[in-house]
């Protein structure tokens, strides 16, 4: 339809006014903000009735929110609210440009392996594709996988968990986006420092749990045949974002990455399909695009609600339940979210919720960003809403109580674990 064409076309757009925006002072986001919203309202009868009630329900709040706070004399809240998550949403969208030419493309033909190093394999090929092009990586495996059949327990507990804990440290990911925005002045590169580490004690946990006596050793589990020579364009990218970020201390790493996403992967097209890559471009952006009108639209509800919550938080004065912002605080924080993302609220929320609660603080940036990359790739494990988890039910007919339970208890002990880090990172930033 002309409409949902329009709307992919606009999304083009936001992507530009972003990295024009990055590079001008004063320039307008509000305006971004209000193309995005008019490219969402095209989309808005492809969204599913359960993502209509959410954003509905966040917007009507915000403005509640923002109206209250204008009453009480607090100026700008409507700019905010149009401009909060428009870098986070033109990130999204430029990185799911990345589907044209980060793939596993030569892995059809091949055998899937069996067996303890086939699980290994699929776990670090999932996350790592994962990383550059979120949710589309454990499309295309869990694909392949349920080819001739639904996919085992045992299979969705690895791509949902490998995937997932990504948000820990891939400066691709929503959650680095979010947590950036909440968290001002934080350094990416000692936020990946953290949350590499951590991954890899998630993706060896997983590994060992379903290696173990209780899942038969995982010599039955089916994996997918990866080729490892494909993860050159994580790297590039990945390594393209620091080198950036280096040279331009001021450029928001949202802004990077929307501007270099795009940019390898047309450079790469043309390489690789020569005239065809316009085609793919633009099949890409007409059909691609359009599905992404519900996952935008909560990005860009959650920056109406915190914008909602910044004013009614002035207008009533509250005071921040802490005096201080340190490890025992964080660990509280991110704990609490966590279990309110297993019975069903997304990370997004609360942290657009507490984010400006906690900014009286004056917190360490690292340290508050840590906690909600922590709360998403923790939490959303066990979230029975997240859009992993319910693509693991509704498209690949997983046992979803037995998934839901097992990533509970693998959420369980990265809690702890993340409890422990934020604690030790809170001692040693204050020395």
């Amino acid at each position: 339809m002309i409409r949902y064409t329009l709307a992919a076309w606009l999304f083009v757009a936001v992507v530009a006014l972003v990295i024009i925006g990055e590079m001008m002072t004063h320039f307008p986001r509000w305006l971004v903000g209000v193309i995005a919203w008019i490219a969402c309202a095209l989309l808005w009868p492809r969204l599913s009735r359960t993502q209509v009630k959410i954003v509905l329900a966040l917007v009507a709040f915000g403005i509640a929110g923002v109206a209250w706070g204008m009453a009480s004399g607090k100026t700008g809240l409507i700019q905010r609210a149009l401009a909060q998550n428009i870098p986070l949403v033109g990130m999204l969208i430029a990185v799911s440009f990345l589907q044209l030419i980060s793939t596993t493309r030569g892995a059809g033909g091949k055998q899937p392996d069996t067996g303890r190093y086939a699980l290994l394999r699929t776990l670090v090929g999932v996350h790592l594709f994962g990383a550059v092009i979120n949710f589309s990586a454990v499309a295309i495996f869990a694909d392949r996988l349920a080819v001739r059949a639904r996919l085992t327990l045992e299979q969705a507990m690895g791509l949902s968990q490998a995937f997932i804990i990504g948000a820990l440290w891939s400066p691709f990911y929503g959650a680095m986006a979010v947590a950036l925005t909440a968290a001002p002045g934080a350094s990416i590169t000692r936020l990946m420092g953290i949350g590499i580490p951590l991954t890899v004690i998630a993706l060896l946990l997983t590994w060992l749990t379903l290696s173990s006596r209780r899942f038969g050793r995982a010599r039955d589990f089916v994996g997918y045949p990866v080729h490892f020579e494909a993860l050159w364009v994580p790297a590039v990218l990945a390594l393209g974002v620091l080198i950036v970020h280096e040279i331009k201390p001021a450029w928001s790493v949202l802004a990077i990455i929307a501007a270099l996403a795009p940019l390898v992967t047309t450079v790469t097209l043309l390489a690789r399909e020569g005239n065809r890559a316009v085609a793919s471009l633009h099949r890409l952006i007409t059909v691609r695009l359009p599905e992404m009108g519900g996952e935008m639209s909560l990005f860009l509800a959650a920056g109406a609600l915190s914008a909602g919550m910044a004013g009614m938080i002035a207008a009533l004065d509250l005071g921040v339940p802490f005096a201080r912002f340190g490890g025992i605080e964080a660990s509280i924080v991110m704990v609490v979210i966590t279990l309110l993302a297993w019975v069903g609220f997304h990370p997004v929320i609360m942290v657009s919720v507490v984010g400006p609660w906690l900014a009286p603080l004056d917190p360490d940036p690292n340290l508050l960003a840590m906690t909600f990359l922590m709360t998403w790739g923790v939490g959303l494990t066990g979230c029975p809403m997240s859009n992993t988890m319910l693509a693991m039910q509704g498209r690949y007919q997983a046992p979803f109580r037995e998934l839901l339970r097992e990533n509970r208890a693998f959420s369980f002990k990265m809690m702890l674990l993340c409890v422990a880090a934020l604690n030790i990172y809170a001692r040693v930033a204050a020395h």
